[in-house]
């Protein structure tokens, strides 16, 4: 003789008396599908420029040191304003990907000044 048992009754029996004893009742709805994107870059609104009223020296001849890697570029020295035309040597510097390539900064003649142009990564 075979005896076969419904157990579902039994387990949705079980299920609902877990939730009345925990007082609380979830329901899932589908809701519209989330797509999570970067957070936008901040806007600069007003950058502070610092004009040098006098015109800087033309750029030194410097040696290069032996390039520590094949991955280095040669960032090129520059003068700097403190106050006086004070020199910052070149260095090398390890490319951000292989194929990078160093532009190097500038002075640029403004009707205030002149202003130094960032040089970057291209």
């Amino acid at each position: 003789m075979k005896i076969t048992l419904n157990l579902r009754p039994l387990m949705l029996a079980g299920g609902l008396s877990v939730l009345a004893l925990a007082g609380c009742t979830t329901v899932v709805r589908p809701g519209p599908a989330v797509v999570e994107r970067p957070a936008p870059r901040p806007v600069v609104v007003e950058e502070r420029v610092e004009y040098v009223r006098e015109r800087p020296p033309p750029p030194r001849r410097e040696a290069r040191p032996y390039r520590p890697s094949p991955n280095a570029d040669w960032v090129p020295g520059r003068w700097v304003w403190r106050n006086g035309w004070d020199w910052q040597p070149g260095h090398w510097e390890n490319r951000p990907q292989p194929r990078a390539r160093w532009q190097a900064g500038h002075w640029e003649s403004r009707p205030s000044g002149w202003i130094w142009v960032e040089g970057g990564w291209r």
